[in-house]
């Protein structure tokens, strides 16, 4: 009996202490609800974050083109002064020519996740457009130094905030309505916290492999956006939960949804943060919340799930989709009719005019940020949650990009890529990204022309199997009049100049850009193994398996078509394109890190006989008006046209940077213009402003290493042999080793050294 007791007892102390150690947890949670809601019972609802978006830091390197201007232009915009050395952000510089300089500066300190500080007093030498020496004040050399990152961008700070605290009954029953619907359909039957919302998202990741959809209330969301950093830990999610039960508890449906209306973030006005639905109602329709129509609740309501992208501003279709959306959600719970249904949906939004938005040092590329992370943390409103954003941008370049493309006959885009990782560089979408927003360098697709052609004469002169290939660049293709049969119908290519050539070399097709022989190579190739080298070079969207995909019939960006060139100019490697390295919270915690993956898609001499060929253009082909900005020597590239010149592109590089430029109109017209006359000169006009000018003079030495693997030989371009002394014409073409020709030119007789040297050769 006593051994009875003392169990019994001892169970007894044991619930006792459960209870207590419950009541002590929820007393704790009681405090930390009551603390960390306190500001909804004072209306101080204004976050105190700030986001900052960072360009890339400047690494100089010996070696790296660099002019004394270039680098006293940047340190300009860092702010740095002229004067003694002897602290951070002062430097000194000594010239003897305009392109000979030897700098000393101490640089400053700064934190980034992937480059290293120099907070030191450093000498450069600068001559003949590089970095050829870098080193410490004391003589110690240096392989590297950084720049500190340019601010781009800063966001949600303190007094950066519009915000109206909305007044209970003044959000319409529209809003309401789009929001339950949209965000929360059993918002009203849960209690802060919905287990059923919960499984069923989880079945539906699972189903689909991937975390594709949250199980979060309205009512968590508002917690969340309140009081929570954007991690995605078990912690916050439990933190999350409790405030969500709380609110619940303490506060009724309707002022849980004002209080969720009052404080979600609707996007930017230049650096003032637009939260809560009376700013919004303002800010896109200059009116009052209760004054909003279907068509604009809805509009507002599907915003929630992604500011940036389903900005009516910035992409108005994509509005106009997302608003449909919400219609439906609404018509399907019986919150409105089919007729209303089907009227707010085409019911044309009148926008308050946009003159209050104010124009920002990169736009176009800090909109297209937005809009990925946007993407990739769609329920986390990062640019209102104080983060850190890491980009890829260089100023400097962005500058040059943004100039050369103000000076385009047309409607403009250019993208400059890194070759060495695939890091944007500058990108710019338009000529005014105020007036017009839409941005064509990543979100048009159109027809590249003749731009796409060197997938097509990569397909047939490398082997991705490390084979022989079945062409070289003194291979014959037909040009000459061909009708192919196609599913349509039946089809016959024509040249843009109108002349046939009867028989040209592989060099020759590329550098006139010849309609004729390039679709004879392309039906020799084959359409899949077209795709197959375009696919492993990174272009993503459809590409139809006929012939005209090889005059560029299938669609893309000028984004991803630049970044299929980067191959071409970094010896074969595949980057994919990347515009942010790192994004931290507001504790310092990482986000997201740009993971750098890579793949070799041609070996080295591959790459480089490509490049030889691209140069071609640029020597003596349908590029070659850029030598009027002696970039003759340094470059190399493909022009491209559309059928009445509705789209002119140009996609060059040099060793150290590539890039693309388009030009056109956003509804395609007949422009009378070419890759050469309206897309290259502003690719030219921003190369030009991106290399020092002694790397561009007519006397540098040639930048492009020949690997080995590459061995040179005379041809007759007439027949594609060796040449010989009877051929009266010759050239020294480049061929991957085992790929040379072996026979004689036929086509033309032999001298007597000839025929006696064949005699001798026979005889052993």
């Amino acid at each position: 009996m006593a051994k009875k007791g003392r169990r019994e007892r001892g169970a007894a102390l044991a619930v006792a202490a459960a209870l207590l150690l419950a009541a002590a947890l929820l007393a704790g949670a009681y405090r930390f609800a009551e603390r960390t809601l306190g500001p909804l019972v004072t209306g101080d609802l204004n976050p105190a974050y700030t986001s900052r978006v960072y360009a890339a830091p400047k690494v100089l390197r010996a070696g790296d083109p660099l002019s004394p201007g270039e680098l006293a232009g940047r340190l300009g915009r860092l702010g740095y002064l002229p004067g003694i050395p002897d602290r951070p952000g002062v430097f000194r510089e000594e010239r003897s020519s305009t392109s000979t300089a030897r700098v000393e500066v101490t640089l400053r300190a700064f934190e980034h996740p992937f480059v290293r500080a120099t907070p030191q007093r450093i000498v450069l030498d600068i001559a003949e457009g590089r970095l050829e020496g870098l080193r410490l004040a004391d003589g110690a050399p240096l392989v590297e130094a950084a720049l500190e990152p340019e601010a781009l961008y800063e966001v949600s700070k303190a007094g950066r905030v519009r915000r109206t605290p909305l007044k209970a009954g003044e959000a319409p029953a529209w809003m309401l309505d789009a929001v339950v619907s949209t965000e929360d359909r059993r918002f009203r039957e849960h209690r802060g916290v919905d287990p059923r919302g919960i499984l069923r998202a989880a079945l539906r990741n699972a189903r689909r492999g991937k975390l594709a959809q949250g199980g979060s209330t309205l009512t968590q969301q508002l917690a969340k956006n309140l009081f929570l950093t954007p991690r995605r830990t078990f912690k916050r999610k439990l933190k999350e939960a409790a405030l969500a039960l709380y609110l619940d508890a303490r506060y009724s449906k309707d002022e849980i949804l004002r209080l969720y209306l009052d404080t979600v973030y609707f996007g930017q006005d230049g650096p003032v943060g637009v939260f809560g639905l009376s700013a919004a109602a303002r800010h896109f329709f200059d009116k009052k919340p209760a004054e909003l129509t279907l068509a604009e609740c809805a509009t507002l309501a599907g915003m929630l799930a992604s500011p940036g992208r389903f900005d009516p501003r910035r992409d108005p279709e994509a509005s106009a989709e997302r608003r449909r959306v919400v219609l439906a959600a609404m018509r399907r719970d019986g919150r409105i009719s089919p007729a209303e249904e089907r009227a707010a949906g085409v019911a044309a939004l009148r926008l308050s005019a946009n003159a209050a938005l104010r124009p920002r040092a990169a736009d176009y590329f800090l909109a297209y940020v937005e809009r990925l992370l946007d993407e990739r943390h769609p329920d986390a409103h990062l640019m209102a949650r104080g983060v850190t954003v890491h980009t890829t941008l260089d100023p400097w370049l962005q500058e040059a990009a943004r100039r050369a493309v103000s000076k385009a006959k047309y409607q403009g885009a250019l993208v400059a890529l890194d070759p060495a990782d695939g890091s944007v560089r500058a990108l710019v979408g338009g000529k005014d990204y105020v007036t017009a927003p839409f941005d064509r360098a990543t979100r048009a697709r159109r027809q590249p022309g003749s731009a796409f052609k060197p997938f097509v004469y990569a397909s047939a002169l490398t082997d991705p199997d490390g084979g022989k290939p079945a062409f070289t660049a003194a291979s014959l293709l037909e040009d000459a009049t061909r009708t192919w049969e196609i599913p349509s119908g039946t089809w016959t290519p024509k040249n843009y100049d109108g002349v046939y050539r009867g028989t040209v070399t592989v060099r020759a097709a590329l550098a006139a850009s010849i309609n004729a022989a390039s679709v004879d190579l392309a039906a020799q190739v084959g359409a899949a193994r077209i795709i197959a080298t375009a696919r492993r070079l990174g272009l993503t969207g459809e590409l139809r398996p006929e012939l005209g995909l090889a005059l560029g019939a299938s669609e893309v960006t000028l984004l991803e078509l630049t970044g299929a060139y980067v191959p071409f100019a970094n010896g074969g490697i595949r980057f994919e394109p990347h515009a942010v390295d790192a994004v931290l919270d507001s504790e310092g915690a990482v986000l997201e890190a740009r993971a750098g993956t890579s793949e070799r898609v041609f070996s080295e001499p591959e790459a480089a006989l490509l490049t030889d060929l691209l140069r071609e253009p640029v020597r003596a082909g349908t590029a070659k008006g850029l030598a009027k900005w002696g970039l003759a020597g340094v470059s190399a590239g493909k022009t491209g046209t559309t059928d009445d010149g509705r789209d002119a592109w140009f996609i060059g590089y040099t060793p150290w940077l590539v890039a693309g430029v388009w030009s056109g109109e956003d509804k395609p017209a007949p422009l009378r213009q070419t890759g050469a006359s309206g897309a290259m000169p502003v690719w030219a006009e921003f190369m030009a402003a991106a290399l020092p000018p002694d790397l561009r003079a007519p006397d540098a030495p040639d930048p492009w290493p020949r690997p080995e693997g590459l061995v040179t030989a005379e041809v007759d371009p007439s027949s594609g042999q060796l040449a010989h002394e009877g051929c009266p014409t010759r050239r020294e073409e480049l061929f991957l080793e085992g790929t040379k020709p072996s026979e004689d030119c036929a086509l033309h007789k032999k001298g007597m050294f000839g025929r006696l040297r064949d005699f001798f050769k026979k005889r052993g």
